[in-house]
Formats: structure tokens, C-alpha cells, sequence
């Protein structure tokens, strides 16, 4: 069953608003002291989410009109979204403990930079 593009692109949206809104009443209403582990732990998965999302938008409406095969860019700018999502959460998670150190940042970018390579030069068996 083929889904259509323009249904994902709605889930997509409707995951960055519902993130935002979940987002901006945390912010608003309580603050870290308050939320304890587990709702730092659920703040930083809601940003993940929100910029999983906002990214993989942000990317797929930049390469639109350049790209014949509008499926494959589709999940392609899904994936490089989650991925710069996840490693923006990561590095602001790290930087929060105040664990971070360049070691980490070089570290983070080179793995962020392999998995994309080799996601873009696989080839399907």
C-alpha cells in the first residue's frame, strides 16, 4: 500500500505543531527544578521530535523544485532531519550535564557525516 506524499508531509506537520504547543506550555509553565529526571528526560524527546520534524520540512521544501523523484527526497530529507535532530538534542543534552567538550562535538559531526555518506551510496540488493 502506497501512502501518498502529501499525507506523510501532514503528519509531519501536525507532529511539529503538536510539539511546539507541548513545547511552549513546558516552557511557559514549569521549569527544570519542577519537572524532575523523567520530564527533563520527556523535553528533550519532545525537542528531538520538533526538530526531527521542523528539519526534515525545512529540508524537503529547499530541494522541492529541484528534484524529479519526489518520494525518495521525501524520506531522504526525513532521515537527514531526524538525524541533525537527534544530533542538535544530543549535543544541548550533553551541554545541559555539562559534559560537552569538543572531543564529543568532532565526534558527533564525523558519525553524523559517516551515516549520511553511507546512506547516500548504499545500493538496494
Amino acid at each position: 500500500m502506497k501512502v501518498k506524499n502529501s499525507l506523510i508531509i501532514t503528519l509531519v506537520v501536525i507532529v511539529a505543531l503538536i510539539s511546539v504547543s507541548i513545547l511552549a506550555v513546558s516552557i511557559a509553565t514549569t521549569n527544570p527544578t519542577k519537572l524532575g529526571p523523567g520530564g527533563v528526560t520527556f523535553w528533550f524527546i519532545n525537542l528531538l521530535v520538533l526538530l526531527s520534524s521542523l528539519l526534515s520540512l525545512l529540508i524537503y521544501s529547499l530541494q522541492y523544485k529541484k528534484s524529479d523523484q519526489k518520494r525518495k527526497l521525501l524520506f531522504s530529507s526525513i532521515r537527514t532531519g531526524c538525524l541533525m535532530g537527534f544530533a542538535f538534542t544530543l549535543l544541548l543534552a550533553l551541554s545541559s550535564l555539562r559534559s560537552l567538550s569538543w572531543r564529543d562535538i568532532i565526534l558527533l559531526v564525523l558519525l553524523v557525516i559517516l551515516v549520511e555518506v553511507l546512506f547516500r551510496t548504499r545500493r538496494k540488493t
